[in-house]
């Protein structure tokens, strides 16, 4: 790869790294952490198996109950057991759930819209037409990898 890409390529994971930590900082003021986050971000497409959210996580069964259980007791999460076998767990996302993931999404494009706003108006076009592409290349990796839930129709 030529070295003009590869200082392109690198500056693209470092943006990536210090967003996470933008999102973090940010979803602490809903009392969130990243990883909850992104559970309430994977469940907001339907219900799913405990265990693929354990893998979408990269954490062990019993991190991911842990996990869980913090989301539960918040009234974030439900569980329940799958119909179509009742040996799995189904987590789904509560009302409150979806409320809190409205919430910290409005908290993470605000510190965003604040970094945009170092932007010209084209960069800035250009940044959130790029997130939002690598976000539908995760979505479709994840449909790859888990198929999409039973009811995942697209929410507003």
């Amino acid at each position: 790869m030529p070295p003009r890409h590869q200082r392109r390529n690198a500056d693209a994971v470092r943006a990536a790294a210090r967003l996470a930590k933008v999102a973090g900082t940010a979803l602490s003021e809903n009392d969130l952490s990243l990883a909850q986050y992104r559970v309430l971000v994977f469940l907001d497409r339907g219900d799913r198996p405990a265990s693929q959210v354990a893998q979408l996580l990269d954490v062990t069964p019993p991190t991911v109950t842990s996990l869980v259980d913090g989301l539960a007791q918040r009234g974030l999460v439900a569980r329940k057991a799958d119909p179509d076998d009742r040996r799995r767990v189904l987590c789904s996302l509560t009302a409150a759930g979806r409320r809190a993931l409205t919430r910290g999404d409005a908290l993470v494009a605000e510190r965003l819209g604040r970094l945009l706003d170092r932007l010209t108006p084209e960069e800035a076009e250009q940044a959130v037409t790029a997130l939002s592409s690598l976000n539908r290349a995760m979505e479709a990796a994840l449909d790859d990898r888990f198929g999409r839930p039973d009811d995942a129709s697209p929410r507003p």
